[in-house]
């Protein structure tokens, strides 16, 4: 059994099973962690409970007199756990998955418990303590060895905290973390620790990563630097640290400075910190002169550690995020502007941007795009991928800003684009309201009314998946003599609350849906229940959410970027409000809601396949263009990105092209179809959006992209299946041989030996006999290969 410790001014108390699930299981303790992981702020995680594994404490009395078992070194009592921190770890499922898929059998490495750290850059393993290892230093430098991490010497006291995790942060854990104990190993160490004896027992030099000859290596390879500090890259800190520091007669003491400040972006890796310098054309300089970069490197590891970052560090990161979002904020202003011109041919972007700045307009673009597809829901249209499919105008759209900046201006068009659909679903409201007042209302023995088959088309974030589905397969109409379903549509103001509740109840696995609606991809149900639909369908549901980058980052992270998500969602930046008062409106205009609420009305009486192939065409040539730019850049990262833009560029575009055209329509009964003529007008539209589109995938999906596929080419590298003996053996024999050479290449001690390997090959298909000896001078027979591979 372990210990923890609630806080710093209370003694340890024993952790069971019960104990160690009501801590990390406390919202309490998860709302601190996910606000010290927002915030970065070290004094957040202070006030977390600690676990400590590897020891429990002897009763002493504490400076204020007050007696328990306090965390005192010299009260250690061994538990026989060890406890290993793997620090500075961006992507520690990964980490762990790279494990998985090494074949490592983790219970029999003794592991118990592996759990991502508060900070979420970090992960601990506790593992049981091996005496012929040594003390905990010791066991925890042969782990690393095994699991190919760096060991961080902080850890080797045995009154060292491990702060809490969430429950969700657990990768592994085995039921003996609750009961294990190793008394050899506890007699053997105990008094040691109590008496300050912490240093590791033996030379682990040998079992670590060398590095003497980093600097040689490095210089050798100089690649281009990869790494990453919160989404930005270092190469990029490092420009603005550079910043007003003179070369000329410090070089040496602006590396020591420089490589100490690295320890807090990059962790105390000396190794990783001279690849990074390495790359510096004056550091490169530095060593051909003869300095001894990596031991340079090596020499300021023991430096003092504080726990915030040096000012001059903290304000280069600071500047490099500032760039960013700078870069970012002069796109948005441009997009405005552009909105601004275009809104000449389409005069309801007019409307729809009423009371923004300009560099709101792009939010509220695709907001607005996005309700009147939904409108639009009985239009179709042929895309160059498989033009024999009818496609359907789909979104799925975040608008990402900071809270209090000015996200209500989407639910100001929700209530007047989305009013046709609001109120054609009220009838279908009432009647299942009134047929659930029925059920409640009639007897036991009554009969029960038949359950109303409707139509309701908006749900909330708080809808269950049987509803949902049960919703959606109802809404279908006939449009042209053929079945057509309906979109769904959910409209939420706190992305949020939205993850919140889809992370339980009833629409627990919805990920399934988002990924499908994009394109319309076929899905099923068979449940048990009376109440679920039996039958397969097709996801058509359109979606807009508002929330901020920190709602977005639980949406869309590091772990489940593969997913597919982010390609298939359109975010937009809404940007901050820098002080700046909205604008006050003196007037009431009526004018604009009514234009817009018009607007929806005709948008949802159109029907039939849109006449935009021009566009379709225009928006192929875009895509090979940026495609010729990812290849030139060799950027795998920008080719995922690039692949479903145009989508989004059409279905945006679509319903603003209609109105400009809407003259070239004409009625068939309720609804307006017709062909009509795009022009460069419109495909300024749709560049304009399919551009931004595009650099905003970069701008939040870019670094999780090219991480991806880092890690992907990493995996695979550390998957490469080794070629085993008997292949090489076999690769080295000649064409034709004799049993002599099998047993040279084979490394076979006798003939017979050899002639047993023979007959196994033959016996494959591997050689085949070619003479018996009786024609050649040696007398021995002859075999060749067949060609066949040796799997």
């Amino acid at each position: 059994m372990f210990c923890y410790q609630s806080n710093f001014s209370n003694p340890t108390l024993p952790v069971d099973e019960a104990q160690f699930y009501a801590l990390v299981r406390a919202q309490q303790w998860h709302d601190i962690i996910d606000r010290f992981r927002q915030s970065g702020d070290a004094s957040l995680k202070r006030k977390l409970p600690a676990f400590i594994f590897q020891a429990t404490f002897s009763p002493t009395t504490s400076k204020a007199g007050r007696a328990g078992a306090w965390r005192k070194q010299a009260a250690t009592q061994l538990t026989g756990l060890v406890v290993m921190d793997v620090d500075h770890v961006d992507h520690p499922l990964t980490l762990y998955q790279g494990w998985i898929d090494k074949g490592l059998d983790l219970k029999a490495l003794g592991i118990v418990l592996i759990y991502i750290t508060p900070s979420g850059k970090g992960v601990k393993i506790v593992f049981k303590a091996r005496t012929d290892w040594g003390n905990l230093i010791d066991n925890q430098h042969q782990m690393a060895q095994l699991l190919g991490v760096e060991v961080d010497e902080s850890c080797k006291d045995a009154s060292r905290m491990s702060f809490i995790c969430k429950e969700s942060d657990i990768l592994y854990i085995d039921k003996e973390l609750f009961t294990y104990e190793n008394q050899a190993f506890a007699e053997r160490y105990t008094a040691l620790y109590r008496d300050g004896h912490s240093q590791a027992t033996r030379d682990h030099s040998a079992t670590e990563i060398r590095t003497d000859s980093a600097t040689e290596k490095v210089l050798k390879s100089c690649s281009p630097l990869q790494e990453e500090f919160n989404g930005m890259p270092v190469s990029e800190i490092i420009d603005k640290w550079m910043q007003g520091v003179n070369l000329a007669n410090n070089r040496h003491n602006t590396l020591v400075d420089l490589a100490s400040h690295l320890r807090y972006v990059i962790g105390k890796n000396p190794t990783k910190i001279t690849e990074v310098v390495m790359t510096l054309p004056w550091v490169q300089d530095l060593a051909k002169e003869g300095e001894d970069v990596a031991g340079t490197v090596r020499s300021v590891m023991d430096f003092k550690y504080h726990e915030y970052m040096p000012k001059k560090l903290r304000e280069a990161v600071a500047a490099t995020s500032q760039l960013e979002d700078d870069n970012m904020a002069r796109q948005l202003w441009a997009w405005g502007e552009e909105i601004e011109a275009l809104s000449v041919y389409y005069p309801a972007l007019k409307d729809v941007c009423k009371g923004l700045k300009r560099n709101q307009y792009p939010a509220a673009l695709f907001v607005a795009g996005g309700l009147m597809m939904t409108l639009m829901t009985r239009c179709t249209y042929r895309f160059y991928h498989r033009p024999e499919e009818l496609r359907r105008l789909n979104n799925s759209t975040f608008i990402i800003g900071d809270p209090a900046s000015g996200k209500s201006f989407a639910t100001r068009l929700y209530k007047l684009l989305a009013a046709p659909i609001i109120a054609a679903d009220q009838t279908g409201k009432d009647a299942i309201n009134a047929y659930r007042e029925q059920m409640r209302t009639k007897g036991a023995n009554k009969e029960k009314p038949k359950k109303p088959k409707v139509v309701v088309r908006i749900h909330p974030a708080r809808t269950s998946n049987a509803q949902f589905i049960q919703d959606m397969v109802n809404s279908v109409e006939e449009v042209d003599g053929r079945p057509m379903q309906l979109h769904m549509l959910t409209f939420d103001t706190e992305l949020d609350n939205t993850v919140s509740v889809q992370r339980g109840g009833s629409w627990i696995d919805k990920m399934s849906l988002e990924l499908k609606a994009f394109h319309n991809e076929e899905d099923g149900q068979a449940y048990s229940n009376n109440d679920s639909v039996l039958q397969d369908f097709f996801v058509t549901w359109n979606f807009i959410y508002t929330g901020t980058p920190i709602a977005l980052k639980k949406k869309v992270n590091e772990q489940n970027f593969g997913s597919g998500l982010a390609t298939r969602l359109t975010c937009i930046p809404l940007p901050a409000t820098n002080f700046q008062m909205l604008t006050r409106e003196s007037t009431i205009d009526y004018d604009s809601d009514e234009r817009l609420k018009e607007w929806a009305k005709k948008l949802d009486r159109t029907k039939g396949e849109l006449s935009v192939q021009r566009l379709v065409d225009e928006l192929y040539d875009w895509t090979a263009r940026r495609m010729a730019d990812a290849a030139d850049n060799q950027s795998r990262a920008d080719e995922m990105l690039l692949k479903r833009c145009a989508y989004h560029g059409l279905n945006f575009a679509a319903p603003f092209i209609v109105m400009r055209h809407w003259g070239e329509l004409h009625q068939e009964g309720e609804f307006w179809c017709g062909t009509f003529n795009t022009d460069d007008i419109d495909w300024r539209l749709a560049e304009l959006i399919v551009n931004i589109q595009y650099a905003c995938q970069r701008h939040y999906f870019g670094r999780m992209a090219e991480s991806y596929f880092d890690n992907k080419q990493r995996d695979a590298s550390v998957n490469i299946q080794r070629r085993g003996r008997t292949i090489e053996s076999f690769n080295r024999l000649p064409d034709e041989f004799t049993a002599d050479d099998v047993m040279r290449c084979f490394e076979l001690q006798n003939e017979n030996a050899a002639r047993s390997r023979m007959s196994r090959l033959q016996s494959d298909h591997l050689i085949e006999k070619v003479s018996d000896g009786r024609s050649n001078s040696q007398g021995r027979a002859v075999y060749r290969k067949t060609g066949t591979v040796m799997l």
